[in-house]
């Protein structure tokens, strides 16, 4: 097995561990009724206004972990961006056009989520935005370095 396949396992166990570590730290949301309408975008979508706790979906407890307890969800977007990156590297061993478009236009698309989507009100939610941004810098300076590099 060589350094790349190691690398993506490693990647796969810590966003699996960081995902269900930030859902465990997010099912705080059920106990705490008044974040419901700050906290759970995903609910609200489906059910104008949320009840009981079990009208509360999953991602929303995601969310929640990301507002409040940071640190497993940036482990799960960090081992996310491995992943990806990762596999990226892997299709671009002949350093094709095609992947190194796609990996500006994913960079592109990471930091235009870093600008629209994530509020700055808490401390988690700039953690990862600013997580959000340094990720997608990386993922455009990447494909450009390769491109650079093709046609040298």
């Amino acid at each position: 097995m060589g350094m790349r396949h190691a690398g993506f396992v490693a990647a796969l166990c810590g966003f699996t561990v960081g995902f269900m570590f930030s859902l465990y730290e997010g099912s705080n949301l059920i106990e705490d009724s008044f974040e419901w309408s700050n906290s759970a975008p995903f609910t609200h979508l489906l059910a104008a206004n949320p009840v009981f706790p079990q009208d509360i979906l999953w991602i929303d407890f995601f969310v929640y972990a990301i507002k409040f307890y940071p640190v497993y969800p940036l482990l799960t977007l960090i081992s996310a961006a491995v992943m990806l990156s990762i596999t990226m590297q892997t299709f671009n061993r002949h350093k094709r056009l095609a992947i190194n478009i796609l990996q500006l236009l994913i960079g592109a698309l990471i930091l235009y989520m870093s600008a629209a989507y994530f509020s700055a009100h808490r401390f988690g939610s700039t953690v990862f935005r600013v997580s959000f941004l340094l990720i997608g810098i990386a993922f455009v300076f990447d494909a450009v370095r390769m491109m650079y590099k093709r046609n040298s």
